[in-house]
Formats: structure tokens, C-alpha cells, sequence
């Protein structure tokens, strides 16, 4: 039998594993796709190295990395408040992912969870069955509410109202000469924020820049029509060295984090058992990003929570 399962083995899940570990508890992580990170991803192509998902970071976050990750030489500094990690975001995720002591399934996906006899069950999609004394959901809101359905039908709706911002990023690398000088990017709804690093490390050398774009479309955009679309925004003169271009469906909440979203996410969580946590940037109290720069703090520190929840729990019912 397992104490804990965590479902999600993005950022949020991964600081949860961390916390059990921490805490000596045995758990399990499930996680759907082949990798560790959600979307948060790093590629290297022609000397520059792109994220999938956010690149730039505020400061904030530096307080809640564990000491022992000692990312003191990866951390490099673009504007007041940000920074980017010199091998890129998933860096973070590796650095958490080498430290997981725990079981994991891999290219796993939990099709609903249920309770018999005071514990969790969970039915995986290929039909196995496990259970738990205690539950992190690290999941999306529309998947949080398939799993959820039969056990929290009332936060299940609630769960089913979240809406996403189509936003795609889409990751350039040029020859400074290559772009206007200076750089005029300006912001609407069709380009929410732009963001540029000459970094050593993250480019081949000062000549060139690496930029993110946030580019807001339809689903059905291809990569490289929206690479097309945005180094014709930036008016570039000639294609780019290297670029990518990103899109999950479930990155980006809409959400103005005001009162009633807080509400919102106060009565989801009232209406899940005891022993059951539900963690993620989905349910985060302040905007997980701002004009493209990411807040990981709270997504951090929702991880660990849980995990002290998790443990708590199950000393509660030890004692019954």
C-alpha cells in the first residue's frame, strides 16, 4: 500500500516529491508523459538555447529553490526583477527530478479516483488499479475534473468552468544585425509580451539575441506559420538561426486573480475530501505569470504544502 500518490509530474508535483522525500514518506508520482516538467521544456539549435514555456522568471522565485540545488552560477539577470536559467528552465526540473526517491510511473494516465474503505483508489487507463492514504492532484482543472467526477461531483463543476488564453511561444534566434536597431516591440492583444536575452550561454556570442514572443491565435496555427507571423511583427531582415514554437492548451488560465478567483479556488478545495490536494498553476492565488515573466514561488510552495498536508493526514488516521 502507498502512503501517497502524486498525479502530475510538473513543477508543482515535483516540489511535492521533493517535500516527501524530505519528510521520509513513501509515495508514488504518475505522471502521463515521457518526461518530467509539464510543459516546461529546453532545447539547444544553432547556439541558442529556447524554452517551451516561460524563460524569464522573477526574482521571487529564488527564495523557495531548495539551497542544495545551489543554482548560484545558472541564474542570469535580465532586467531588475527576472532572470533565466543558463541551461535553460529545465534545468529547474532536472535538478528536482535527479533528487525523486520515490516510485514513478511514466506514460501513465489516471482515468478517475474513487474511495473504498478510508484509502483512495486510483483506475489507471490500462486498467491497473492502486491506492493511497492520501492524494496530490499536480493536473490541469479539465483533467482534475475527469478524474474527479465521481468522488467530488460539486468541485468537478466548478472545475469544468476553467478557460484558457490560446497564447503560443514562439522562441527566435538571430544575428543582432539582423533585426531592427533599435528593437521596437510593441505589446497588444495579438503579442502580450516579448522578451529578449543576449546572455552568454543562451546564445552563441553578444551578436546575436534570443527573443520569446507570446503570440495569441487560433488552435489551429502551425508552428511554422506562427514563426512566419512573428518575425514579420519583428520586421527581421532576414529568417532566424533557430525557432521553435510552443502551445498547451492548459498554460495559460483566464483568470484576473481578483477576489472571485480566490473564492473559486476556496470552494474547490472545500468541497475535496480530506487527504486530497489539488496543486498546480491552475490554482495558484496570484497570476503564475505577468508579461511573459514567470512567478514559480507559489507553484513551489503549493508542492510542498501538500506534501506536509499529505503527511499530516496520514498520522491523523494512524491515530484513530
Amino acid at each position: 500500500m502507498r502512503d501517497v500518490v502524486v498525479i502530475g509530474g510538473g513543477l508543482s508535483g515535483l516540489s511535492a516529491a521533493y517535500e516527501l522525500d524530505k519528510l521520509g514518506a513513501p509515495y508514488t508520482i504518475i505522471e502521463v508523459k515521457r518526461r518530467f516538467g509539464g510543459a516546461i521544456g529546453s532545447r539547444a539549435e544553432a547556439g541558442f538555447i529556447m524554452d517551451a514555456s516561460a524563460f524569464a522568471f522573477c526574482q521571487p522565485a529564488l527564495r523557495c529553490l531548495p539551497p542544495e540545488f545551489d543554482f548560484a552560477d545558472s541564474i542570469l539577470p535580465i532586467g531588475a526583477n527576472a532572470f533565466v536559467f543558463r541551461g535553460g528552465a529545465e534545468s529547474l526540473v532536472r535538478a528536482y527530478a535527479s533528487r525523486q526517491r520515490g516510485g514513478g510511473l511514466m506514460r501513465m494516465a489516471v482515468s478517475s479516483v474513487g474511495r473504498l474503505r478510508g484509502r483512495f483508489t486510483l483506475c489507471l487507463e490500462n486498467g491497473l488499479m492502486l491506492d493511497a492514504g492520501a492524494l496530490i492532484l499536480a493536473v490541469p482543472a479539465p483533467y482534475a475534473a475527469r478524474m474527479l467526477r465521481n468522488l467530488a461531483p460539486g468541485a468537478t463543476q466548478r472545475l469544468l468552468d476553467f478557460r484558457y488564453d490560446p497564447i503560443r511561444r514562439v522562441s527566435l534566434g538571430y544575428r543582432k544585425r539582423d533585426l531592427p536597431t533599435p528593437l521596437e516591440t510593441p505589446r497588444d492583444e495579438t503579442f502580450p509580451f516579448v522578451i529578449a536575452t543576449d546572455q552568454p550561454s543562451r546564445v552563441p556570442d553578444r551578436g546575436h539575441l534570443l527573443i520569446q514572443v507570446g503570440f495569441r491565435s487560433t488552435a489551429d496555427l502551425t508552428a511554422e506559420q506562427s514563426i512566419r507571423v512573428v518575425t514579420q511583427h519583428l520586421r527581421a531582415r532576414n529568417k532566424p538561426l533557430a525557432a521553435r514554437a510552443d502551445y498547451w492548451a492548459e498554460a495559460d488560465l483566464l483568470s484576473d486573480y481578483a477576489e472571485d478567483h480566490r473564492e473559486c479556488i476556496r470552494q474547490i478545495r472545500a468541497l475535496l475530501p480530506a487527504g486530497l490536494s489539488l496543486i498546480g498553476s491552475d490554482y495558484c492565488s496570484e497570476a503564475p505569470e505577468t508579461a511573459g515573466v514567470a512567478r514559480l514561488d507559489e507553484r513551489i510552495q503549493l508542492g510542498a504544502q501538500a506534501a506536509r498536508d499529505a503527511v499530516r493526514h496520514l498520522q491523523a488516521r494512524r491515530k484513530r
